[in-house]
């Protein structure tokens, strides 16, 4: 009997992990979406490629949030890949450049793999060290910083070397990591990681009195977000082009 409750709880737990998942995720893209439509000119004047530096102000506190209430690294990564889901919209709405009769796929493809670069470094980072997070604020800046920085790092290496599609604005991934990208993401990253902790302790106790006594609610609103979500997006990608 007892073991029948545990597989209950275990499969609810899942369940609402995935959710979760899509949702935040979707969250994630959403915001992504509005920077990149309000942000990016003013990025351009500056000479600075913004997608890698988004996803660390906007990623860092949602990965954070779940990361606390789950403690699952995994699901991170599932995030990402969700908010890098919502840049792919960008193939069926936004007319790519073309120059010298080549398209360029930068626009659509470097902000997903910012994501999921991002994503993959926070995961490792602070998911080996959350115990260490969870004691106080010094750890949380520290790992926020490294991982800032190391998100540069992954993001670089995988534009130059695996997708070919580095950003135009740099020549070589030294020049994407110094002397503006790596310390601005390392410092967002500082910032935005203990801000996620902020954000766990307002909402997680929220959330999960949602999911244990309203679950009707709980399925209804999570759907509703993530409908609004791609909507909105899908709005704001056609009214820019």
């Amino acid at each position: 009997m007892i073991s029948n409750v545990n597989s209950v709880n275990t499969v609810g737990k899942t369940k609402n992990l995935l959710i979760d998942m899509v949702v935040i995720g979707s969250i994630w893209g959403l915001l992504d979406v509005l920077t990149v439509t309000y942000l990016v000119p003013v990025c351009h004047i500056g000479k600075l490629c913004s997608c890698p530096i988004t996803v660390v102000m906007i990623g860092f506190p949602l990965m954070t949030f779940a990361l606390i209430k789950y403690r699952k690294p995994l699901m991170l990564i599932g995030m990402g890949i969700i908010a890098a889901l919502f840049k792919l919209l960008d193939f069926a709405i936004i007319p790519l450049p073309v120059i010298n009769g080549h398209t360029i796929y930068q626009p659509v493809v470097n902000p997903a793999i910012a994501a999921v670069t991002a994503s993959i470094t926070f995961a490792v980072f602070a998911g080996i060290l959350l115990n260490r997070l969870e004691k106080n604020i010094v750890p949380r800046i520290l790992v926020g910083l490294v991982a800032g920085f190391c998100s540069i790092i992954a993001f670089a290496l995988t534009s130059f070397y695996i997708t070919h599609t580095h950003p135009l604005i740099v020549d070589t991934p030294v020049q994407l990591l110094c002397p503006l990208h790596g310390p601005l993401a390392a410092i967002m990253g500082s910032i935005t990681l203990p801000l996620g902790f902020l954000l766990a302790k307002y909402l997680n106790k929220k959330t999960y009195i949602l999911q244990t006594k309203k679950p009707v609610l709980y399925y209804l609103s999570s759907g509703l977000i993530v409908v609004i979500s791609i909507m909105t997006s899908t709005f704001l990608l056609i009214s820019g082009t």
